[in-house]
């Protein structure tokens, strides 16, 4: 969070009964490292949207600020931040990192290029899907201003990733901030609010507002079908998730309640990237060709999905309306632990996973460089074991397993649920 806005009146005493008073869009107030801030009118200015304070509102959101802008603050609480990890290096950017890394996926791209010139269409459809894969990677980086930590460079380059990924990295941020900062709730976290297809908790059978949608999420007896099977269609239905990219990107992009002043020029990278994409497709002489190429590309982008999954849903998931940090106390890190597991792979691995492998110590750091993460492991994991916090690392096909056993249980509970009958289809 970035707190440009003056505290309250110098000398004034807030107690936490009068900041929890200011709690409303309308009225919104936070505190910061002890000093208390009126950010009412500064909501539509916040880099990270609206929605992030309000989900703070009346609130003390020390920790999930400390744990954005370390730049700025000098010390941090056990496990947001280790002075050692700040000593040894871990936070500074590495360019040569992502100079090297941009060098492989020329190569990569180049080689797919070459491939459906070739009319090696299956393979070179493939490649396409790694190479939008690692820079939907580098678009993640980018989203936590990981590459330079300065906000205008970084957009930048999140213009030329939409351009060639055909996604808007402006709606992934606002999207992505609010995960971080309620994960795994039911009602606030746009990364498990996948209504009618998917569920993971038995509290949408009720219903559930969704303050990021604005809309009641409930089980009518379509969903309730779709939910009934979810641990069977998960997998094949991540083959189309790359068409959900579009489609959210494209509302973003024609949103007027999310202003941006990089809109214009996304636009125009977003369409861009229709227009060179087609222009490859077409140069395969037959439809067959085409649609295969176009199905390969598609359906091998499904990884990425996966491996977003694999890192939150089969972990609890909670709801309250005020915001998924008071079933935990109030503590920020507790509550990231708590809803977040890494997958364990080897070293070697690490580009394939672009750091989603070490997700705990992703969300404990947002802005720590993907390179460093294996290192903050080190520190992270040994400081859990001595706290008692479970530090959860499966493999990659025990997570996979995981997360199908989640969607199983409430797909059983979904079997027998009665519906009401203006649920009901009639």
């Amino acid at each position: 969070m970035c707190i440009a806005p003056q505290p309250l009146k110098e000398g004034r005493v807030v107690t936490w009964e009068q900041l929890a008073s200011h709690a409303k869009p309308d009225d919104l107030w936070v505190a910061v490292n002890g000093r208390a801030y009126d950010l009412t009118a500064y909501q539509s200015a916040h880099p990270g949207g609206a929605l992030i304070l309000q989900h703070h509102a009346g609130r003390d959101a020390s920790e999930a600020w400390l744990a954005y802008a370390h730049n700025s603050v000098p010390g941090m609480r056990q496990l947001m931040r280790s002075h050692q990890m700040e000593r040894d290096g871990l936070f500074v950017p590495n360019l040569w990192h992502y100079a090297r890394l941009t060098v492989a996926l020329i190569a990569v791209y180049a080689v797919c290029i070459h491939l459906v010139h070739a009319r090696c269409w299956l393979s070179g459809g493939l490649l396409m899907s790694l190479f939008w894969q690692q820079l939907a990677l580098v678009g993640h980086d980018v989203g936590h201003n990981q590459i330079f930590h300065r906000r205008s460079l970084d957009s930048l380059v999140g213009l030329f990733i939409s351009f060639f990924l055909g996604a808007s990295v402006q709606w992934w941020k606002y999207n992505h901030n609010v995960h971080h900062c309620t994960p795994n709730s039911s009602d606030h976290d746009p990364d498990i609010q996948h209504m009618p297809l998917f569920s993971l908790s038995n509290k949408v059978f009720t219903g559930i507002y969704s303050s990021y949608y604005k809309a009641t999420l409930m089980v009518d007896a379509l969903s309730k079908r779709f939910i009934s099977y979810q641990h069977f269609t998960f997998l094949p239905v991540l083959l189309v998730a790359r068409f959900g990219f579009y489609i959210m990107s494209s509302i973003h992009l024609i949103s007027r309640t999310r202003p941006s002043i990089y809109k214009p020029v996304e636009v125009a990278a977003f369409l861009g990237f229709f227009v060179w994409y087609f222009m490859l497709v077409w140069t395969l002489p037959t439809w067959l060709e085409r649609i295969a190429f176009f199905a390969a590309s598609h359906a091998g982008f499904s990884i990425i999905h996966l491996q977003v999954t694999l890192n939150h849903w089969a972990r609890p998931v909670k709801s309250t309306d005020a915001g998924s940090i008071e079933e935990y106390g109030n503590d920020w890190t507790l509550m990231q632990m708590a809803s977040t597991n890494n997958v364990d792979c080897p070293e070697w691995l690490d580009w394939f996973h672009g750091g989603l492998q070490f997700q705990i110590e992703h969300h404990l750091y947002p802005d720590l460089p993907r390179h460093q993460l294996r290192r903050a492991s080190a520190y992270v994991r040994p400081m859990c074991h001595e706290l008692g916090i479970q530090y959860h690392s499966p493999p990659f096909f025990q997570a996979i397993a995981e997360v199908l056993a989640a969607l199983k249980v409430v797909a059983l509970e979904a079997r027998v649920l009665d519906l009401p009958a203006k649920q009901a289809i009639t």
